[in-house]
Order: C-alpha cells, then sequence, then structure tokens
C-alpha cells in the first residue's frame, strides 16, 4: 500500500467519524419531527450505543471491584492494627490493676505489722536462670540498710533470707530451695517439730524433716516459723502441710508442705529491718501460754 493510499484511508475514516458525530449530535436534538433519514440512523445506531454503554459500565464496575478491594484491604490493615493496640491497652490495665491489688496487700501487712517490725518495700528486678539455688535479686541494698540474713516476707508468708547485699541490691535465697531451710512449728500446737527446706526436685513445695514419730501434725496444719536460729523472727507463716508420713527407717516423719507464696508470681516483697522487742515478748508469752495449757 503506497503512502498515497494510507494517507487517503485516514482522511475518509476521520470524515466518516465526524460525519457520524455530527448525525448523532443532530439526531439527539429535542425536536417534535424526525425525519425517516434520521430515524433510520437512530435505529442503526441505538444498539450499537446501547451495547457500548453496556461495555464501558461493566469496565467501570470491574475496575471498581478493584478499588473496592484496595480499600477493604486497607481498611483491614488499620482495624487488625487498632485491635492489636487495645489488646495492648488492655494487657496494660490488667497488669495495672493486679500490681494495684498487690501493692495494697503489701501496705496493708506492713501497716499491720508497723508495731511489729521496720519494713522496707523492695522490687524483684531479676531472677536466677541456672537450677543450682532459687535466688531473685531486688532493688534495695546497703544503702538502704539492707544487710546478710535478714529475713524477706510478703503479705503472704515467709519468702527467704538475704544471702549477698551490694549497695543498690541485693540476693535473695528462697525458701523452696534446699539451702535455704528454716526452723518451723506448727501454729494450732505451738509445737516446734522441726525443719523446713526446698523439696529438690523442680517444684517449689517445701518438706518439713526431723520430725519426731509422735509430732502433733497432720495435713491441713499451718506451718509458721519457730524463730530457732535467730535468722527469722518466729510467727511468720510458712505453709499448709499436705501430707504426712513415715521416714523409711520408721522412727522420724515428713511432712509436705504448701508454701503460702507463690513463688512464680513473685514481683514486690518486704524485708524485714527489724523486729520489735515487744513482738518478740509476745511470742515467747503465747508458747508459754500454751505449752501451759497441755500440761
Amino acid at each position: 500500500m503506497t503512502k498515497f493510499k494510507i494517507i487517503r484511508n485516514i482522511i475518509l475514516a476521520a470524515g466518516i467519524f465526524f460525519l457520524l458525530i455530527t448525525m448523532a449530535n443532530f439526531t439527539g436534538m429535542e425536536r417534535p419531527n424526525l425525519s425517516p433519514g434520521e430515524n433510520g440512523i437512530r435505529t442503526i445506531v441505538a444498539p450499537l450505543q446501547s451495547g457500548a454503554t453496556a461495555v464501558v459500565q461493566k469496565f467501570k464496575d470491574f475496575i471498581g471491584v478493584f478499588t473496592e478491594v484496595k480499600t477493604l484491604r486497607e481498611e483491614n490493615i488499620a482495624l487488625k492494627k487498632q485491635i492489636s493496640e487495645l489488646k495492648h491497652e488492655i494487657d496494660l490495665y490488667k497488669d495495672f490493676a493486679l500490681e494495684n491489688i498487690r501493692l495494697r496487700d503489701l501496705l496493708e501487712y506492713k501497716s499491720v505489722h508497723s508495731g511489729d517490725f521496720n519494713l522496707l518495700s523492695a522490687q524483684i528486678v531479676a531472677r536466677d536462670p541456672g537450677n543450682w539455688h532459687k535466688t531473685v535479686i531486688i532493688n534495695r541494698g546497703l544503702a538502704d540498710g539492707v544487710r546478710k540474713d535478714m529475713a524477706v516476707v510478703t503479705h503472704e508468708g515467709l519468702v527467704g533470707r538475704i544471702i549477698n547485699v551490694t549497695s543498690r541490691a541485693s540476693e535473695v535465697l528462697l525458701i523452696i530451695d534446699q539451702e535455704g531451710a528454716v526452723g518451723g512449728q506448727v501454729w494450732e500446737t505451738r509445737e516446734t517439730p522441726g525443719v523446713v527446706e526446698g523439696k529438690g526436685d523442680g517444684t517449689d513445695t517445701l518438706t518439713m524433716i526431723h520430725l519426731p514419730h509422735d509430732a502433733l501434725i497432720r495435713e491441713g496444719h499451718t506451718i509458721v516459723t519457730s524463730g530457732l536460729g535467730g535468722i527469722f523472727p518466729p510467727g511468720i507463716r510458712i505453709g499448709k502441710v499436705t501430707e504426712v508420713y513415715e521416714e523409711s527407717s520408721g522412727l522420724m516423719k515428713r511432712a509436705t508442705v504448701e508454701p503460702f507464696v507463690d513463688f512464680s508470681r513473685l514481683e514486690e516483697v518486704l524485708i524485714i529491718l527489724d523486729v520489735n522487742e515487744a513482738y518478740l515478748l509476745q511470742q515467747e508469752l503465747s508458747q508459754q501460754s500454751e505449752e501451759a495449757l497441755e500440761q
């Protein structure tokens, strides 16, 4: 095809297109009467216009679906982010609520026993990751008046004792460690039967050892500190007896004790800096009174 023919065809096509547009505009004007030629053109063009309109609408709908999907995806991402942030806030509120309960209980214990002990609050900042000893690190030290062998408690009961002290921190050996032994007695009878120590089986359970065969101890009894040894003041709650059994020799008994303190949730503690003499005298008088009643 020559260059002249190509140009001619382009001009012809443009002319036909211009003619169709002109006719469409002309026939589209509102008039009371249309000529037979106009009616014929409308009859021919109408289906084409309708088809073109349908195709264009479907294309718009198709594009609209993609736009809507994109919008929904963006909204979904935004909602997921918002849900995640709300869950985080809820978890924070729960933590604050639990912390508030713990601190309230500690303050109440501190207030009730203000005449018995000089108590210092502390927070656990680290735990021993090893399996050799069960210890925790607290954020109080020599600068706060803390010294080695001071007793550590919560409102629930006995936690342990200070074994190492620096200027601003201290290490606490927990009573659930086998090296954290403490003298114990049965609170209900004031009998001083033995020593409480960690069971050493990887759990937080305690064992009361060196019990005489005729010791008055049974399931459900409460075990408290006896005060023997001079480290732990007498009368501090340790745990509840869950089992009493004879040793293999048959000469002594042992007891399994469930501690009152939940060591897995331990976060705040109280250090007994000093014990009031009146408290020690009261404990001694209670002991003597129980012994007199037994006689």
